[in-house]
């Protein structure tokens, strides 16, 4: 009778908040310590593939990148530009594979946008973009050197430590980690204006490796040690994202039409999430790189077999993303420009900020339990049915009062699954 009506009828366990309780209250088991100590060289500095060779060695966390630009004359920089986050731009695709797993792809912009949907807050997002590359015009460039520090986003990556997941444990394996970055030429990634008299750099000034490691202090606290791995497995779970589909989509000005697209190529497993975003092919082709000015479609109907699961219209999604997640789906970013393109002196220079934007669209239940334990949430099997998606195009540029150019453009579609590694018997792969 001394509990009150609401202690009676709630859910829940008895906690302690007053004193130290163990519901509370954590401690780690085994003592570790953390290290950035292993750096490994770029083979290829001009483009090209470069492999990343780790030997099983206790816990893989963080694997970041740091490219350069070198010093440039005035004259070697004269009407050259770099737009912001250029390291991830340099990035065909990254490869994958954890000992004698099975081997997968994502491409550099599924790189960034993995990193900047999975950041904490807005400023982290920002900075992760910042940090990939400033944004350079010629006088940036000759006062160099410049530097681009880009976070690859691996299935046991998470860029924060809310939510980090633990090392991934290579102790388990017999055979190495192998991480491969496919590089663009370095030629074709800066900005260059009509009428420019610089030289455009053909390869970085140095690149590498760098991986941050999680060691016991006593080897004997490794699983491997203490369980036999033969007759034993290790369930490790992940968030999978699949290499992404690219679909073209022509645009005219103004476009009002309405856009269906079918997608495809999902693998066996659950399927959390759709990412969407569009980009204007000009702006990864063309003489002035803007490549992350991402666009988000509007007025979006997602059915999968005939059934309606997202449907976003006049631009909603950016609010069920928000009440879904914590953060709206958008980054601040840059634009570059030709000023006096065509005059002979032309010069990029750094304009507009816009925001980059993409939409997430999906199956699973939106729950995060804010901690950096495994929280397993249900996703949507795709089996024989047909996803179609319908969108339109808003009018402008997002962040900017400038309408979308008409031509070429690509449709960007990455597939976000529930996954777990399985390790055992010296190797490990994935279970969807």
């Amino acid at each position: 009778m001394s509990e009150s009506i609401q202690q009676m009828v709630r859910p829940g366990q008895c906690v302690d908040v007053f004193y130290p309780d163990p519901e509370t209250a954590k401690k780690q088991c085994f003592r570790t310590t953390q290290n950035t100590r292993f750096v490994q060289q770029f083979a290829n500095l001009s483009g090209g593939s470069s492999v990343l060779t780790i030997p099983p060695n206790n816990g893989v966390q963080d694997i970041v990148l740091t490219l350069s630009i070198g010093d440039m004359s005035a004259g070697q920089a004269n009407g050259l530009g770099l737009n912001r986050g250029w390291g991830y731009a340099a990035i065909r695709q990254v490869s994958f594979r954890y000992g004698g797993s099975s081997q997968y792809f994502l491409t550099g912009q599924q790189i960034l946008q993995n990193a900047v949907r999975m950041s904490p807050n807005g400023t982290a997002r920002d900075d992760i973009l910042s940090l990939g590359g400033s944004a350079l015009s010629a006088a940036g460039l000759a006062a160099g050197p410049n530097y681009a520090y880009v976070w690859l986003s691996l299935p046991h990556t998470v860029p924060t430590a809310e939510g980090k997941l633990p090392p991934l444990p290579s102790d388990l394996l017999t055979q190495h980690i192998q991480i491969t970055v496919e590089l663009y030429p370095i030629s074709s990634i800066f900005s260059q204006a009509a009428g420019s008299t610089g030289t455009v750099p053909s390869a970085l000034a140095s690149a590498e490796f760098q991986v941050q490691q999680v060691l016991f202090e006593n080897q004997g606290d490794a699983l491997a040690r203490r369980v036999d791995m033969t007759t034993n497995a290790l369930s490790y779970p992940i968030s999978f994202v699949q290499q992404e589909v690219q679909i073209p989509v022509t645009v005219t000005s103004p476009d009002t039409s309405t856009k269906t697209v079918t997608l495809t190529g999902f693998r066996s497993g659950e399927v959390k999430s759709i990412q969407a975003w569009l980009t204007r092919d000009a702006d990864l082709t063309g003489s002035v790189k803007n490549p992350f000015r991402w666009i988000c479609p509007e007025n979006i109907q997602m059915t999968y077999a005939g059934e309606i699961f997202a449907r976003f219209d006049a631009g909603s999604s950016k609010l069920w993303n928000l009440v879904n997640g914590r953060l709206t789906p958008g980054l601040n970013d840059l634009t570059l420009a030709d000023n006096g393109a065509g005059s002979g002196s032309g010069v990029i220079t750094i304009a507009t900020p816009s925001l980059d934007q993409w939409v997430e669209m999906p199956f699973a239940q939106s729950f995060d339990p804010v901690t950096a334990h495994s929280m397993y949430m249900a996703g949507k099997p795709i089996t024989n049915g047909i996803v179609n998606l319908q969108f339109t195009m808003p009018p402008y540029y997002p962040g900017t009062t400038t309408a979308l150019d008409a031509g070429a453009y690509t449709l960007h579609i990455s597939y976000v699954y529930n996954g777990v590694l399985m390790f055992s018997q010296g190797t490990c792969d994935y279970v969807f």
